[in-house]
């Protein structure tokens, strides 16, 4: 729905009985600002209840969560190496924003201890991060042309090598250098 203000509101109409007892199984996918916020109607206090939790900020465990998004960039970017080498360059482009820059900003929220934002991690970037990570992720944008996608997804492999590197360093984790090396080979040669 679409109010006036141009304000987008989304509702979930369930029956309360069955419903309820699902809402433990979002923690982790959403995060409310606060229940009361969120829940319009609720007679009895068990949906206010129920979704209480959802409040916690989540926080993600830094070593294995870095080690996971360290292998994601590098599948990731693999993969839209491959597209772009096919010639798809608007498909490698969408694939550098919805597959890669949020493993990417996430790795970066992780290392500078900003992870309010953890489920949405490109909201509030240029409030949360320095601006050097922010330049950082407007580098690897840009448009759909073959020239512009071939830079901006070198550039956005050289920034996920540089923050696998700092994360490993900083939690003792192994990135993964010889494919690392092989994915750089491979982006060069588009």
């Amino acid at each position: 729905m679409v109010f006036d203000d141009l304000m987008r509101g989304e509702f979930h109409v369930e029956t309360a009985g069955s419903a309820i007892p699902q809402i433990a199984s979002w923690k982790g996918m959403i995060h409310l600002s606060s229940p009361e916020t969120a829940v319009l109607l609720d007679r009895t206090g068990r949906l206010t209840q129920a979704v209480r939790p959802l409040v916690e900020p989540i926080v993600p465990d830094p070593g294995p969560t870095a080690e996971r998004l360290i292998g994601e960039l590098a599948n990731w970017t693999l993969m839209t190496g491959q597209v772009l080498a096919r010639g798809e360059y608007a498909r490698a482009h969408a694939g550098l924003a919805v597959m890669v820059a949020p493993h990417q900003l996430k790795l970066a929220r992780l290392l500078h201890g900003s992870t309010d934002h953890w489920l949405t991690p490109s909201r509030a970037l240029e409030a949360d991060l320095p601006g050097d990570v922010v330049e950082r992720y407007r580098r690897t944008t840009g448009d759909t042309s073959p020239e512009e996608v071939r830079r901006t997804v070198r550039e956005s492999w050289t920034w996920s090598r540089e923050l696998s590197r700092e994360a490993a360093a900083r939690w003792g984790l192994s990135a993964p250098e010889e494919l690392h090396e092989r994915i750089t080979g491979f982006l060069d040669r588009l």
